[in-house]
């Protein structure tokens, strides 16, 4: 066994045995967070995140965010009532031509970057970008991988303490079993939650009348927008075409939910 992985297996040995750890996997899909964190997480970092930031108030391009936010948020609210309807939902479209970008904090506090909007195309190309990071607040994986990170904290420490007398140092045990960690809990996490996130999301826009087979041209061209992909292992991100395949396969649920909601209209 190499090093890393040695002092992992014996950072995770002496976290089971003083509680840190469940003993049915390494750490699982954890959330030590109540709903009511997650609220309050994105409440207070949103001002942060925002400050100094230009803020578009008004024209087309606002009025379809704001649109499309009403739209999704209420397709979330109906398929994941238990957790949507205690986010206040609040979205920002920031101009930032230069930021190819949108995210959804814990609880529901999104931002849209004017950067995307070329890449979208169109409405129904930014509901993708949106209703995926919506699915990421409902799907709690902020929150999720904020336990992960507690929880590896507290391993590293009581690894590094409960071995000490081992012929690497404290600083030596804290670095290898930080790397492992980043390898083989972190990213697995990262690429999970995206595929998570990209197949509730085709369920939130199709909901709310969004055509998702748009969703593979928008990573289509997202994929040549971003150039040369890095090697999925050390990817937080799924490759496009993992990505692209599995929205494929989600996407017959999806498209019978949309055909479904123009029927409703």
């Amino acid at each position: 066994m190499n090093p890393i992985a040695s002092l992992l297996a014996k950072a995770s040995a002496a976290a089971l045995a003083i509680g840190l750890l469940p003993a049915c996997g390494l750490l699982g899909n954890l959330n030590h967070y109540q709903v009511s964190d997650d609220a309050t997480l994105g409440a207070e970092a949103y001002p942060e995140l925002l400050a100094g930031e230009t803020i578009v108030n008004r024209g087309a391009d606002h009025r379809m965010v704001d649109r499309l936010t009403q739209r999704l948020v209420a397709a979330a609210r109906e398929l994941d009532p238990e957790i949507a309807n205690q986010f206040d939902w609040e979205v920002r479209l920031v101009e930032q031509d230069e930021v190819v970008n949108a995210w959804c904090l814990p609880g529901g506090k999104m931002a849209v970057f004017t950067g995307i909007l070329p890449i979208a195309g169109d409405e129904t190309g930014l509901a993708v970008v949106m209703s995926h990071e919506i699915a990421h607040a409902t799907l709690r994986h902020g929150t999720e991988r904020l336990t992960r990170q507690d929880l590896l904290t507290q391993l590293i420490e009581a690894g590094a303490e409960a071995y000490s007398e081992d012929a690497v140092s404290k600083e030596q045990t804290e670095a290898l079993a930080s790397d492992a960690a980043h390898l083989l809990v972190s990213l697995p996490f990262g690429r999970d939650a995206e595929i998570e996130a990209d197949t509730r999301g085709l369920m939130y826009m199709a909901r709310a009348g969004y055509d998702p087979r748009a969703a593979v041209g928008f990573w289509e061209r997202m994929s040549s927008a971003s150039g040369p992909a890095p090697f999925e292992l050390f990817s937080t991100h799924p490759s496009d075409e993992r990505r692209i395949e599995q929205i494929r396969e989600a996407l017959p649920e999806a498209i019978a939910a949309y055909e479904q909601s123009l029927g409703s209209r």
